[in-house]
């Protein structure tokens, strides 16, 4: 087979364009080349990386030819064949048959300051004493005031009483995540809930007899465990919510001034200045000083967070680049005016380096970015 037509191939298996034997061919062929290449890193530079900058060209090339600006899915079992590809024919072509449109990004070590959050959070006490969660290990048992904090699996913990009973006077704990952290944490009834970045929660070492209370700041999801005689209370700035079991997500942020309520599963009732309100499955209440508003929301995207995506169908760039901004520990400046009119879709994991994210915003042909350290600065083009 010659390697234009591998070239082909490669480009039908991106697109699930491909049959079988097509599949079957190329993996063969592709692994063989690579095996056998040798890389000239004094010409190319370090093999990884190159490596790095095929899976986001090969991203931008079919996204490009999909004509659409929403993320294309990649078959992830094929890129590194593509990146194999470039290495085994790079004597004849090069690496540049998919490097494609280059993201014009112009980073200060980038890599040292902008990577993506990680599960990490800190537990305070009444009394102000703390615990970093990071400098736990997976399996450790940690006693903490009047409890004992399990790390059941990396950034997710549970805990109990250190002697198994539960005292008159309950103390408060808070479990709080900085900016490019996230959190879960299993309470004692078997609620459990996942804090995003800049984010926490306020709960008590045992709850009441007849209500199981908690604050909570920020951003949360909650998979509350049923108790009919015992409801859950979440309390925010200036609303409540009251729930038997239900799945719900509530965002609070101070920056945006509109808290939210979004119910996946379940029934709620909200409290709020302006009275009660109850909510159905798949909608979302936006509470502000001039009162609540009801509106419909995908639920995809609304929790994308927690299950580590960015996921945007229709949304303002201001918006996105606010959670880029908290994920990765960045300031963002946005330059020149009226961005109110800009929205954009985009569908990638919060997991990848920020390259990844502003090269696939920029494939939209209507915005550009320039990074300087911990700064992204955003212009139209």
């Amino acid at each position: 087979m010659k390697k234009p037509e591998i070239i082909d191939l490669i480009k039908k298996i991106l697109r699930k364009q491909s049959s079988e034997d097509e599949v079957r061919e190329v993996d063969h062929r592709l692994l063989d080349a690579y095996h056998d290449t040798t890389w000239d890193e004094g010409k190319f530079g370090p093999a990884e990386n190159i490596e790095k900058q095929i899976k986001l060209n090969v991203e931008q090339l079919i996204q490009a030819e999909a004509g659409n600006t929403k993320k294309t899915s990649i078959f992830l079992r094929y890129l590194p064949y593509a990146a194999s590809l470039l290495l085994a024919v790079s004597s004849i072509a090069g690496y540049y048959f998919f490097k494609g449109r280059k993201a014009d990004l112009q980073a200060t070590n980038q890599q040292a300051y902008l990577n993506p959050g990680t599960e990490k959070a800190s537990l305070k006490n009444s009394d102000g004493s703390s615990l970093d969660l990071q400098q736990q290990q997976v399996g450790d048992t940690v006693p903490f005031g009047k409890l004992l904090f399990k790390i059941d699996q990396e950034g997710i913990i549970s805990y109990q009483a250190k002697t198994g009973k539960k005292d008159m006077e309950a103390q408060l704990v808070t479990l709080a995540t900085p900016k490019g952290g996230k959190y879960q944490i299993n309470l004692e009834d078997g609620t459990k809930v996942w804090l995003n970045a800049e984010s926490s929660l306020i709960f008590p070492e045992h709850f009441a007899a007849d209500r199981r209370l908690v604050q909570v700041k920020g951003e949360a999801y909650f998979e509350v465990a049923e108790s009919k005689h015992k409801p859950f209370i979440v309390a925010g700035n200036g609303f409540g919510i009251r729930v038997l079991g239900t799945k719900f997500n509530v965002s609070d942020r101070d920056n945006l001034h509109v808290a939210k309520v979004a119910l996946l599963q379940g029934s709620v009732r909200l409290t709020s200045k302006t009275g009660q309100t109850m909510l159905k499955p798949g909608e979302r209440a936006k509470i502000s000083t001039s009162g609540v508003q009801i509106d419909q929301f995908d639920a995809e995207s609304e929790i994308a967070w927690k299950n580590n995506y960015f996921i945007y169908k229709d949304e303002n760039i201001k918006t996105i680049m606010a959670d880029v901004a908290q994920w990765y520990d960045a300031e963002v400046i946005f330059q020149g005016n009226d961005w109110d009119d800009v929205n954009l879709k985009m569908k990638v994991s919060r997991r990848e380096n920020i390259e990844e994210i502003l090269s696939l915003l920029e494939l939209t042909k209507s915005i550009k970015f320039k990074v300087v350290e911990r700064r992204i600065y955003v212009t139209k083009r």
